[in-house]
């Protein structure tokens, strides 16, 4: 658990005197994630100092999502408005201040096609923020930025990032969570254009088609 308390002082000069005035309460505070090491996890994630890595390869339930972040049963799939299959999350408890800024970079990598719309998100609490989907990058497609979010509210706080598969588990959507402090300019999407794009499209058709039928003879 990390608090955050911060006090700014003013100075005023008039009349030839310093008048010297303690903001109260204490003022917002930016608040940067600085190592992922002691945040807890669930499915496949990778963490380290300076990222988490979330794959939905190898993920868990819907369900073991929803009770791990504190999500009540059936709000992935509300979120989205299709059946969430798969996938893996992280999360933390923070104390924080109202008006205290929590910032941070990530970057999603879409590894399907629609309409199966894997997708990215984080959450304060119960409530749920989209990162990003795979309707949004289009098919295999990745996007990165940087996201603040305002706390209104001072008090503790469950945050959570994951990263889910929609309708199957085939052809896995990954989420890279990075801290936002360093003055890293964001990595730019890679851009998958002309008969590169198509082949990659065809072959994982084809792939999960297989995979499909696979499943059905086995049933």
């Amino acid at each position: 658990m990390k608090n955050f308390s911060l006090t700014n002082t003013l100075l005023v000069a008039g009349a030839g005197a310093v008048f010297v005035f303690t903001a109260s309460p204490s003022p917002a505070a930016v608040i940067n994630i600085s190592d992922f090491t002691e945040w807890q996890s669930i499915g496949n994630v990778n963490l380290s100092d300076e990222q988490a890595a979330l794959l939905t390869d190898g993920g868990v339930s819907d369900t073991n999502l929803e009770s791990f972040l504190g999500l009540a049963p059936g709000t992935l799939d509300a979120f989205n408005s299709q059946n969430v299959n798969n996938g893996s999350a992280i999360k933390n408890t923070l104390t924080v201040q109202a008006g205290d800024v929590l910032t941070f970079d990530w970057q999603f990598q879409a590894g399907d096609y629609l309409p199966y719309n894997d997708f990215s998100f984080y959450s304060i609490g119960t409530s749920l923020n989209r990162l990003a989907d795979i309707r949004q990058v289009g098919n295999f497609g990745q996007t990165a930025s940087r996201t603040a979010y305002t706390f209104i509210t001072g008090g503790t706080y469950t945050i959570g990032f994951g990263v889910v598969n929609t309708f199957d588990r085939f052809l896995g959507s990954n989420l890279t969570v990075r801290s936002s402090e360093r003055d890293e300019p964001v990595p730019e999407p890679a851009t998958i254009v002309g008969s590169l794009a198509a082949g990659a499209f065809g072959v994982a058709l084809r792939y999960k088609k297989k995979q499909q039928q696979k499943a059905n003879s086995d049933v």
